[in-house]
């Protein structure tokens, strides 16, 4: 995927943040984040973290943890995106770097934490060995990544009880791509257990299994999501499931947490 398609469909990635099921999903993630930063004694007041954040666009994820005093470095392939990062950093004060590379440029320099979200499920299957790798080679040992893709599983849930189309949800089934409609472009359905594998093949242990939005994209509903009352409400079930059997199996997103081998 070029990453022309990216930049020329940032209006659409920058509406899309600003909905309640968005903001949701950076809630969540910004709650697992600072569990691992608590683990590599960069919590509360610890010490600061050397973060990358790979495929990181507009900084989204990575961006508050600079502002906690992290040291940040963003690397994507996608111009204008990490150009947005730079331009949120700087209107907030922050230091951050950015690199315009792909994964194969990604620094092993020894990160305490490497970020890689919404970004595997864009190669090739063929690639992703190698790509899971360079995350590993990124990290120090000891330093942990966070891993986070689309879950083919909420797909297929989705389709038949959101869109009410179960002859939909069966086409889905064996599907190996599906469409997005932020980016109008084929994405792979890349589940947990192939990346787990990798990862642990590279040396890595399992510190955490996580679902991110276990039910919202169950709720047909959208105009309820924006009633504040409903919201905090979501929030709350969504922030006891997310780590917990079997709900976070059916999540929109899995997130794997793992430590590289000392």
């Amino acid at each position: 995927m070029s990453a022309g398609v990216f930049d020329e469909h940032a209006g659409a990635w920058a509406a899309w943040q600003e909905t309640p099921w968005a903001r949701l999903r950076y809630r969540l993630v910004a709650r697992t984040l600072a569990g691992a930063l608590d683990r590599l004694g960069g919590g509360g007041q610890g010490r600061a973290c050397r973060v990358l954040d790979v495929g990181g666009g507009d900084g989204a994820d990575s961006l508050p943890l600079a502002e906690q005093g992290h040291e940040v470095t963003i690397l994507d392939y996608a111009e204008g995106l990490l150009a947005r990062a730079g331009e949120r950093a700087a209107a907030g004060g922050l230091t951050v770097r950015t690199i315009h590379a792909d994964l194969a440029a990604a620094p092993p320099d020894g990160f305490d934490l490497v970020l890689c979200h919404n970004m595997l499920h864009y190669l090739p299957d063929a690639d992703l060995p190698d790509a899971v790798r360079r995350l590993v080679a990124a990290a120090r040992p000891g330093g942990m990544l966070s891993v986070l893709a689309p879950n083919p599983a909420m797909d297929v849930f989705a389709t038949a009880v959101r869109r009410t189309d179960p002859a939909g949800a069966a086409a889905l089934l064996d599907a190996p791509t599906i469409r997005s409609e932020t980016f109008d472009h084929e994405m792979g359905r890349l589940d947990a257990g192939t990346v787990e594998a990798l990862l642990v093949a590279d040396g890595c242990t399992v510190e955490r299994r996580y679902g991110i939005r276990c039910v919202t994209d169950l709720i047909a509903d959208d105009d309820l999501k924006h009633d504040p009352a409903f919201f905090a409400d979501l929030e709350r079930l969504e922030f006891a499931l997310c780590d917990l059997e079997p709900y976070r199996r059916m999540a929109r997103f899995w997130q794997l947490v793992v430590t590289r081998a000392g």
